[in-house]
């Protein structure tokens, strides 16, 4: 959720400054502070340097929101006992997939801290997927509790 509402003050940030028109001088100026003129893209057809700017300042928005280079899924640890952990995923709210995820995520999971804790391997004794299905932004969420295997029980 603190992703979100970090996101969310970015956007509001880069909204303020785009409605800025100037940051000295007379108000309110007639002018903008982007060049009149326009690029040519093709023989006949040319985009004009504030539709570049908005494109720019839209593009970037929708990369704040969604971020396509973190992580899909969110892992929350809890120590049940020496040898047992339950582990909360949550998908992210803008995802561009991964939806089937969850298993692959917590198996490695699983694995590198069974491998922390010098134990030979794990077991999931209990795993469940559901969708929380809010009104704004629903998101995928799996539980799973996964039993450490000592050095004895090794494959």
């Amino acid at each position: 959720m603190s992703s979100i509402v970090g996101r969310a003050g970015v956007v509001s940030l880069l909204l303020a400054v785009a409605a800025c028109h100037t940051f000295q001088g007379d108000y309110p100026r007639t002018t903008s502070l982007v060049p009149t003129g326009a690029l040519k893209i093709f023989p006949n057809y040319k985009l004009a340097y504030a539709d570049i700017v908005q494109i720019a300042g839209v593009a970037v928005i929708a990369y704040t929101l969604v971020d396509p280079l973190a992580p899909n899924w969110e892992i929350t640890e809890t120590r049940l006992s020496e040898s047992r952990v339950a582990f909360k995923l949550r998908m992210k709210d803008f995802n561009l997939g991964g939806m089937g995820e969850a298993p692959m995520v917590l198996a490695r999971r699983a694995a590198s801290l069974s491998a922390e804790h010098g134990m030979a391997g794990y077991q999931i004794d209990r795993y469940e997927e559901a969708l929380d299905s809010r009104i704004i932004f629903p998101h995928r969420t799996a539980y799973a509790e996964v039993q450490l295997l000592p050095l004895e029980h090794g494959k």
